[in-house]
């Protein structure tokens, strides 16, 4: 290698280590397509990332990932008046953990993590939510809309769009 290439590559990898640290979000489910799902079924699970810190407070130029939580919402019951019983579930984690801690880079680095269950009170069972869908058709859980489309007494019909989803 000439020393221009490894200026170059010197170059590259700096600007890569400063790359600016994202929250990431992966839903499950696809989107704006008709799903249908019977009680007792997940109707949409959303998993939360971010990208792991390097001693910079930039990026693992790695790739490396922290887990940041999930939202999940289940589909209960269908009552024959169109009323839904669903089950929300919320969790965010936090974590300090780093490219130096996570790869072993030097000695000495403590890792904190704590957790926390947005579910409103109903512990690790989540919260039950209800829908009257007579009176309304959607609902937003963590930024993910859900439409109910169609209701049957054996399974519903819906479409999820994320709205906090980056263009």
């Amino acid at each position: 290698m000439t020393i221009r290439s490894l200026s170059v590559l010197a170059f590259a990898l700096s600007l890569a280590g400063c790359a600016s640290v994202r929250d990431l979000r992966f839903l499950s489910q696809p989107q704006n397509k008709q799903l249908s799902e019977s009680p007792g079924a997940t109707l949409f699970r959303l998993n939360k990332k971010g990208d792991l810190p390097n001693a910079y407070g930039g990026r693992d130029i790695y790739g490396g990932k922290v887990d940041k939580g999930f939202s999940e919402v289940k589909l209960l019951t269908i009552g024959e008046d169109g009323v839904l019983d669903l089950l929300v579930f919320d969790v965010s984690r936090d974590s300090t953990e780093t490219t130096m801690s996570r790869y072993g880079v030097g000695q000495g680095f403590n890792l904190n993590m704590s957790q926390t269950v947005n579910i409103g009170g109903g512990g690790e069972l989540g919260v039950k939510a209800t829908i009257d869908t007579r009176k309304g058709r959607e609902m937003v859980v963590s930024g993910v809309k859900i439409t109910f489309t169609e209701i049957k007494p054996a399974y519903v019909t819906y479409t999820l769009v994320d709205l906090e989803r980056e263009n």
